[in-house]
């Protein structure tokens, strides 16, 4: 009769290997982490949007009441002009009052310039934020690098107008020649850098974070 084999009392491992654990890519904690950044990114990026369509209304309205200011200023320097020396002064106590209300539009155009400059540097700080893929897209087709490209070149228009309307601001009052009060009076009603391109731009945003 055969023996059966016995069971050996030990194994033979060998004890060179290193165990081997396998996991997912990315663990449940940092999924949620990333989840809640991209949640915090999408909530900051609504509020600098809203900002940036606010200040916009802002400077549509300054525009406007501008425009009425400089027509009037160019209404009372004319007859001043049109008159001798000796009927009238090139500076009436009327002309103060509109002068004084232009200032303080074009002051409302470098807060704007100004709150868009921070708007650009957020939106810039949550390309940084941890977890906030630059592919993401949080509305319908843009990624967040087209936000800060719009805020970015938005700015830079800003910059220039606003150097137009202080410009028009100091020099209106002290036109000599009706050529002149024509010339600042139009540079101001029909701005050249926030002009028909910038609208059309902020009609292309509105439609990117419209609510479906």
């Amino acid at each position: 009769m055969k023996k059966t084999p016995q069971k050996s009392g030990s194994l033979n491992l060998n004890t060179s290997l290193t165990p081997v654990y396998f996991r997912d890519s990315q663990s449940p904690r940092a999924q949620s982490n990333d989840d809640s950044n991209l949640a915090v990114c999408r909530t900051r990026l609504e509020t600098l949007v809203k900002n940036l369509q606010d200040n916009y209304a802002k400077w549509q309205l300054a525009q406007q009441r501008g425009s009425t200011l400089c027509y009037a200023i160019e209404a009372k320097k004319t007859r001043c002009l049109e008159a001798t020396a000796s009927d009238t002064s090139s500076y009436p106590d009327e002309l103060k009052m509109p002068c004084d209300k232009l200032a303080v539009i074009a002051s409302i155009f470098v807060d704007i310039a100004n709150n868009t400059r921070e708007t650009l540097r957020q939106l810039r700080a949550l390309q940084k934020l941890p977890g906030t893929s630059a592919e993401v897209i949080f509305y319908r087709s843009w990624r967040l690098r087209q936000f800060v490209a719009f805020a970015q070149e938005l700015l830079q228009r800003y910059d220039l107008e606003t150097a137009v309307k202080q410009q028009v601001m100091e020099n209106i009052p002290h036109c000599t020649q009706r050529s002149e009060l024509i010339a600042f009076t139009t540079a101001w009603e029909f701005p050249e850098h926030v002009n028909d391109y910038v609208k059309l731009g902020f009609l292309l945003l509105a439609e990117e974070v419209k609510t479906k």
